[in-house]
């Protein structure tokens, strides 16, 4: 594989600038994201009319001609599992992803499994054999090996045979409209990889069991802490881990000593971080309480749903195989259950349709609906489709 380094920026805009007229690009990046808020960036390869161009940010190239073409809605961005690439563009040099291509995920759509490595689909889609990726390269380090580099632009190399491949497979399947709608709602906008302060409490773990009065103040705390890790471009974990946060939404301590005692909350807390933390936590105890959205509680229906979930969740991954789509595309477990609590509740009109109910997944959640409510019957044969289902009229 032959690649061409771009050692200017300016080399870089003007390799852009035809992947601009070209309306597409293949893009994967080499980053470490250990110690740092977002990821920091080492090393970005791409390919632009089917040549391979490395570009080095720690060795002055400024990467923002990307960040522009990822946020033009005229170039197709061919990426393999891009979500923490989009986040550090998106975090460090403000992309607003808007046209995605996934090879991962739109791979899901032709009955692969949707979390191939990179090397088992180009192996799957072409029939050719790349390396593995160096994942455990310690890519901010220079200079960098012959081999290294190589390794790098092999991950960029196949995208667009791939990408066409795939396509070509789905416009067969009559699923270009599907994977569009999934790879848009997954990808398209800054919003899903830049964590507003105010929403960051959803991202904390474990805090189902908190009261409403309590999420309030988790809700503040949590926001303190992705100001404070984004100023100092340090993990969120690095200022206050998530079970400190329960443990003060918990408490709602009101002076330096008490939350002192909290564990997690050591030393290394400069005092005009306790004092913004405890303002914090007062703003949440005089807010209003937070009450999650979800379907109102039904009684009596534990045992059966649990065993719809089963028969549900069995019958979805049933659909699944016979129509060649990775379940894991269409649903989870949790969005079963979701559906099934609607469902059993009465289809409730306080709460938003079921995420199985959505767009393109309707036609597999509806099959649920009719389980649930007992208007189905499943039928094994030994031909194609092997599954039959009849539904009562």
């Amino acid at each position: 594989m032959d690649y061409e380094m771009l050692d200017t920026t300016a080399d870089l805009q003007r390799v852009c600038d035809q992947a601009r007229s070209d309306r597409r690009i293949g893009i994967d990046t080499e980053f470490l994201w250990e110690r740092t808020y977002s990821p920091q960036v080492c090393l970005a390869q791409l390919n632009v009319g089917g040549r391979v161009y490395l570009a080095d940010p720690l060795e002055g190239v400024d990467l923002a001609p990307i960040a522009a073409l990822i946020s033009d809605p005229d170039v197709q961005v061919v990426m393999h599992a891009p979500h923490a690439d989009l986040v550090a563009f998106a975090q460090r040099y403000d992309a607003d992803p808007v046209n995605t291509f996934d090879t991962q995920l739109a791979a899901g759509f032709m009955g692969l499994s949707a979390g191939l490595a990179y090397e088992k689909l180009v192996h799957e889609v072409t029939r050719r054999r790349v390396q593995p990726s160096e994942s455990f390269t310690d890519w901010s380090r220079r200079p960098l090996a012959e081999k290294q580099l190589r390794y790098a632009g092999e991950d960029v190399e196949h995208l667009f045979a791939m990408s066409d491949t795939i396509t070509e497979r789905l416009e067969s399947l009559g699923r270009v409209q599907w994977m569009r709608e999934e790879l848009s709602r997954r990808f398209d906008g800054a919003d899903r990889f830049v964590t507003a302060p105010e929403e960051a409490w959803r991202k904390v773990g474990r805090r189902g069991k908190l009261g409403a009065k309590d999420l309030a103040v988790l809700r503040e705390v949590a926001a303190w802490r992705e100001r404070l890790a984004r100023i100092r471009d340090l993990p969120v974990g690095w200022i206050a881990k998530d079970p400190t946060l329960i443990e003060i939404a918990r408490r709602k301590p009101k002076a330096v000593k008490d939350l002192k005692r909290v564990r997690g909350v050591d030393g290394s807390m400069k005092p005009r971080d306790l004092d913004e933390l405890l303002a914090a936590i007062e703003r949440g105890r005089t807010a209003e309480p937070i009450v999650e959205d979800g379907p109102p509680p039904i009684r009596g229906v534990r045992k059966r749903t649990a065993i719809a979930k089963g028969l549900a969740t069995a019958l979805l991954r049933a659909r699944c195989e016979a129509e060649d789509i990775a379940s894991e595309l269409v649903g989870t477990s949790s969005d079963v259950e979701e559906l099934i609590t609607w469902v059993s509740a009465g289809r409730p009109d306080v709460v938003d349709a079921p995420f199985l109910l959505r767009g393109w997944r309707e036609q597999f959640g509806a099959d649920l609906v009719d389980l649930v409510e007992g208007r189905i019957q499943l039928q094994l044969i030994d031909r194609e489709p092997y599954l039959v289902i009849h539904h009562d009229q």
